[in-house]
């Protein structure tokens, strides 16, 4: 019952800041004028943020089943620390955007992945449950995605010259970094749901810069596509093909 209530208070306090952030800013601007400030190629729209309308609830939901089940209660105790630095972290966070420390926000969000790839990594390979993992996978693809736009953003913001590639290609190269990166959780761990995000937060990409960048908003609606697609195929192949005792 205290794990619960101290993951409860830590996800309160995280959506708070948040929310307070997007709307009544208490360091700073708006998180969004900040991020519309610099002509950032690798950049989603401003209604990325609609799919933590369905990726907090399933946290209140992960919450409520203490992380899921657990093979031992150490493995529960871990994932409750594991979701509290995260949710402290994202404060932080938060609050370095605000103030516009860009380098800073950049070390933190990718502290905050850190954590939210261990907390991925203590279920089992392939159990994916609304209860468990899924949860969990959907905010870490949500920040994955997050920390390759903070690191665009952070670089443009301290004048990099791009070695020569243009941030059109740049904004490629990283949208084909994350396909990769879902395609790998997709393959290997038969995660759907971090597919789904990396495929809403590549649409959103496509979505703000439209025909101003047509090759960045191509590849993001090919890159989604095809991660969908293969999410499909994946799926209708592991119905027809008895699991294996190692699967």
């Amino acid at each position: 019952m205290i794990r619960k209530l101290l993951m409860g208070i830590a996800l309160l306090a995280a959506v708070g800041f948040h929310a307070s952030a997007l709307f009544m800013p208490a360091f700073g601007r708006p998180a969004g004028e900040i991020a519309a400030r610099l002509p950032v190629v690798f950049m989603p729209s401003m209604y990325s943020s609609l799919v933590l309308l369905v990726l907090v609830p399933l946290l209140v939901l992960y919450v409520i089943r203490d992380g899921g089940k657990a093979d031992r209660p150490a493995t529960a105790n871990l994932r409750a620390v594991l979701f509290i630095a995260a949710c402290v972290l994202h404060i932080i966070e938060l609050i370095t955007w605000q103030e516009e420390r860009f380098i800073l926000f950049t070390a933190t969000e990718v502290a905050m992945l850190a954590i939210l790839a261990a907390l991925y990594f203590t279920y089992p390979k392939k159990e994916n449950l609304i209860s468990g993992r899924i949860p969990v996978s959907g905010i870490f693809s949500y920040f994955f995605f997050s920390v390759l736009v903070a690191v665009h953003y952070a670089l443009e913001a301290n004048d990099w010259g791009g070695l020569g590639l243009s941030d059109a290609l740049w904004a490629i190269i990283t949208l084909t970094f994350a396909a990769a990166a879902a395609l790998h959780f997709l393959y290997h761990h038969q995660d759907h749901m971090y597919a789904i995000v990396f495929a809403w937060m590549s649409l959103m990409v496509a979505a703000r810069n439209g025909l101003d960048e047509p090759l960045v908003s191509a590849a993001a609606l090919f890159l989604a596509g095809a991660v969908i697609a293969w999410m499909i195929i994946s799926s209708r192949q592991s119905q027809k093909v008895p699991r294996t005792a190692e699967d």
